[in-house]
């Protein structure tokens, strides 16, 4: 049985996001364990595994993908995406967290699990976009990377 090249990316880009949530949680952990404000450590957890999860989307998930863009193009359409992300995302924790009374951890949990479909679009169809030229040159890459799994 194969499995379509898509499906086998998402997956990927969801262990990359599981290993990423992970460390945020863990990093907003820490800092609300020394005292900070959650708002506050949900930020700075979510800018330091911004650049891991791009790193890692790189090299394990869209790697046979990076001719559309340079790397620093790449880059800072992913900072800036995931920013804008993270600047609607944190209302909603302010809602769950000082309305709603769940507990900061928890709250940036869920709000990161109901932005997952969100980042994976956008990055697999703006950061990473086959130009026409290049699509069916990545999609037999792809076929044969999926095949040798």
């Amino acid at each position: 049985m194969t499995i379509s090249p898509m499906v086998g990316r998402l997956s990927r880009f969801a262990a990359v996001g599981a290993f990423g949530t992970a460390l945020n949680l863990a990093i907003m952990a820490v800092m609300l364990g020394l005292g900070t404000h959650y708002l506050v450590a949900a930020i700075v957890a979510t800018e330091l595994t911004i650049l891991s999860n791009f790193l890692m989307q790189e090299r394990l998930v869209f790697r046979d993908m990076r001719e559309g863009r340079t790397f620093r193009q790449r880059i800072l359409a992913s900072f800036g995406f995931n920013n804008i992300e993270t600047l609607v995302r944190m209302p909603v924790l302010v809602l769950l967290v000082d309305l709603l009374l769940i507990p900061g951890l928890v709250a940036q949990a869920a709000t990161l699990a109901v932005a997952f479909l969100i980042r994976f679009a956008f990055t697999s169809r703006v950061i990473y976009r086959v130009r026409p030229v290049a699509s069916r040159q990545v999609l037999v890459a792809s076929l044969q990377e999926e095949q040798q799994s």
